[in-house]
């Protein structure tokens, strides 16, 4: 649905007004009909937006994809002696390896730097007017 009329703060601003949380609770509680709507409301208040930023977005680097492809490279043999031990791991094998794993994920998250934008905050009132 696109908002004619609004500036760029304003659908920002009426955007923070309603978490998804309260839209679907607000939601669940309608009926099944047609309802009409004719509301106007005043929102007043403040808005900061924060500089914009890069961030590792790890869930990119699909380590189950990684994970895969190593194991595609084993006989099933190898594949179900990896699950047994990785299921009945000794700590101590654990910690020796976890440097280890630790390089390669870093070469696999290497790529998920992601340009977001900056964090918007709101310090709002709305007020329905009749």
């Amino acid at each position: 649905m696109k908002v004619d009329g609004l500036s760029a703060v304003e659908v920002v601003a009426v955007g923070k007004l309603v978490s998804d949380k309260e839209s679907s609770e607000a939601n669940a509680s309608l009926t099944a009909g047609k309802y009409d709507v004719d509301v106007t409301v005043r929102v007043k208040g403040t808005l900061t937006r924060g500089e914009n930023y890069v961030q590792q977005v790890v869930e990119k680097a699909n380590p189950w994809l990684l994970l895969s492809v190593a194991l595609s490279h084993l006989n099933g043999v190898t594949v179900d002696s990896i699950v047994t031990e990785a299921l009945t791991a000794d700590p101590a094998m654990v910690d020796s390896l976890k440097a280890k794993a630790a390089e390669a994920i870093a070469t696999v998250k290497g790529p998920t730097a992601t340009p977001c934008n900056g964090k918007t905050t709101g310090k709002l009132t709305v007020e329905v007017v009749r």
